[in-house]
Formats: C-alpha cells, structure tokens, sequence
C-alpha cells in the first residue's frame, strides 16, 4: 500500500510544475519554464515507477476507484510517450485545482 499512496501522491506533484508555470506565464515570467517542466515530468516518472511495482497487485482496482489513481486513472495528463514541448508545458492539466485559482483571483 506505501507504493499506491506514492503513487497518488506523485501523480498529483505533476500538475504542481505546469500550474506554477501558468501562473508565471500570467505574471509575464518564462525564465524557469524548463526546470519547471523537467520537474514535472520527474514527478511523472515517479508515477509510472510506483504503478509499475502495483500494477499487477489484486487489491489495485478497488483502491482506484476509491482514489481515483491507478491503472486506468491519473491525476494529471502528462504523457511520457509523447510529450508537449516545453512551450507548452502550462497547457498540461488544464483542470488541476481550477478552483482553488478562482478563489484566489476572486479576493
């Protein structure tokens, strides 16, 4: 079970990165785009890692749909197969804590 929450837990790290590079890229800021970016895609090597060594475990699909992370699921949709350049990066999980934004613009 440590692996799965550390799993969750990273899965969530990924969209930190892109979402503190949209909120630079709203302050006019581009000069850490690429640490940011390779710090999020680290997160998401995490990720995978900790799946790996549960993907097979039996207790995996219950688990997943009660924290909604898993084999079928992420937090984030990053993609290590193909992914974004780094200009690119703030497009990556475009829903991720939305409205904890909003409050924060709102005051």
């Amino acid at each position: 079970m440590p692996y799965f929450f550390a799993g969750r837990l990273e899965s969530g790290n990924v969209c930190e990165y892109f979402v503190m590079m949209r909120y630079f890229h709203s302050l006019g800021i581009r000069d850490h785009d690429r640490v940011l970016y390779d710090m999020g895609v680290k997160e998401k090597e995490h990720e995978v890692y900790f799946l790996e060594v549960i993907k097979d475990e039996p207790w995996l699909p219950w688990f997943e749909r009660i924290f909604s992370w898993g084999v079928e699921r992420s937090v984030n949709d990053v993609g290590l197969n193909d992914p974004y350049p780094v200009d690119n990066g703030g497009d990556y999980c475009p829903g991720y804590k939305v409205e904890e934004s909003r409050s924060v613009s709102d005051r």
